[in-house]
């Protein structure tokens, strides 16, 4: 579906069309008086031709123009409510009296348009050097608080300033077999219809969450997703998580718990790093099409605890070098914490991982270790399993809702 053309909101921008209507019904009520007094033909022609327009009206404009029509009265008070506008009164002569007419000194200018394809509308806010202008920047919130949904972006350029919102808020995708998984293109993980991410361009994963979040049904669902994708998976679970374990054990999952297992296969693909390093010097080439490999390191905070010291600093340096140096090898990582902490996930590594979600309710020094403190106050208003918070590097400009797809219970395991 094509974008819609930019409306124009205006103050009063329908005050017309109650005049309109009452002079619709006049002109019926008169027609039907000359056609009975008078009987005559064009009164009688009348009587059909208005109707007729009504009813096209009915059929063709009326919801169009009565969703425009809410949407630029929501405005208008909103702008009222907080004083982005001025005006002054003046008395006007009137066919039978005199009157108080407002008057607009300044008036934002204002466009509305809907992109139902993405699931967004935008308010576009022209930022022409007005004292009131200079509060454009800061109608997240409020705009937010007024449709009641979720502003999925924020867009500045020279002279004008976008809010994004969700036309319709984001519906749980059930999962009761693998048919049910929702379709994306390759490469690419579907959330639900309007989220999407693609582990290739946006590469390794930061994913965070308090226990009962639904952290582990998402890390499911990635993985399943990554294995009818062709890709190798390696998991490892110094937990030696229960529901993690049976998911995995009837799939070609390399899954390890033990802490030299787990030492291990965190160098084995550090060296396959190095391996694919050297073709590509060979080849002369900065990156190619290797068998791609997702390596999941479920809670390096367990890990501190199994391994001794000298284990988990290894391990830990080998897996900041795969996060850095792994992209152009289509090697991948995958961090799983219950809090980002900077003691196990350095900020520079963090900058490195391209997706980054977040869980449930988190605090804010929670969402500042994950996002980076210019996103510390954004919050997760669901309140259902699933639900969280989603950044893309160079896809979203802030973290914005997600809901993670609902699996049934064995759904993914036949």
């Amino acid at each position: 579906m094509r974008e819609s053309k930019e409306i124009k909101l205006k103050p009063q921008q329908f005050s017309w069309l109650r005049y309109l209507i009452c002079v619709w019904f006049a002109g019926i009520l008169l027609l039907c008086v000359g056609a009975v007094l008078w009987s005559n033909a064009w009164c009688v022609a009348g009587l059909f031709v208005l109707p007729s327009i009504g009813i096209l009206y009915q059929t063709t404009v009326r919801n169009k123009l009565c969703k425009i029509k809410k949407i630029s009265e929501r405005i208008e008070d909103f702008i009222r409510k907080n004083s982005l506008y001025q005006s002054h009164y003046a008395i006007r002569r009137t066919l039978f009296r005199e009157k108080d007419v407002e008057i607009m000194d300044y008036y934002p200018q204002i466009t509305y348009t809907e992109i139902p394809c993405d699931n967004i509308f935008r308010l576009k806010f022209r930022l022409d050097g007005s004292p009131q202008a200079q509060r454009f920047r800061e109608l997240e919130q409020p705009l937010s608080d007024m449709f009641c949904t979720v502003c999925t972006d924020k867009i500045e350029e020279r002279g004008y300033i976008t809010y994004c919102f969700e036309l319709y808020g984001q519906k749980q995708a059930v999962i009761e077999s693998a048919e049910d998984i929702l379709p994306a293109g390759e490469n690419e993980i579907a959330f639900s219809g309007d989220v999407v991410w693609n582990w290739k361009q946006t590469p390794h994963l930061l994913l965070t969450g308090t226990t009962g979040s639904g952290k582990t049904q998402l890390a499911q669902y990635i993985i399943y997703c990554l294995l009818s994708q062709g890709v190798r998976v390696i998991y490892c679970d110094p937990k030696n998580d229960d529901d993690m374990r049976f998911f995995l054990r009837d799939k070609p999952v390399c899954y390890v718990t033990k802490e030299n297992d787990i030492a291990k296969v965190v160098r084995e693909v550090e060296e396959e790093v190095r391996l694919r390093e050297k073709d590509l010097d060979n080849m002369g080439l900065e990156e190619a099409e290797f068998n791609p490999v997702f390596l999941f390191f479920d809670e390096l905070i367990a890990f501190t605890k199994l391994a001794s010291k000298k284990t988990y600093e290894e391990t830990a340096r080998r897996l900041s070098s795969i996060v850095v140096t792994g992209r152009s090898k289509r090697i991948y990582a995958g961090m799983i914490l219950q809090r980002p902490d900077a003691n196990f996930i350095e900020g520079a590594i963090r900058d490195n991982l391209g997706c980054k979600i977040c869980m449930g309710q988190m605090s804010e020094t929670a969402y500042t270790m994950s996002f980076g403190s210019d996103f510390s106050h954004m919050r997760n208003y669901r309140r259902e399993i699933g639900s969280g918070l989603i950044y893309r590097q160079g896809v979203d400009t802030k973290p914005r809702e997600l809901i993670a797809p609902f699996i049934c219970e064995g759904a993914l395991s036949r």
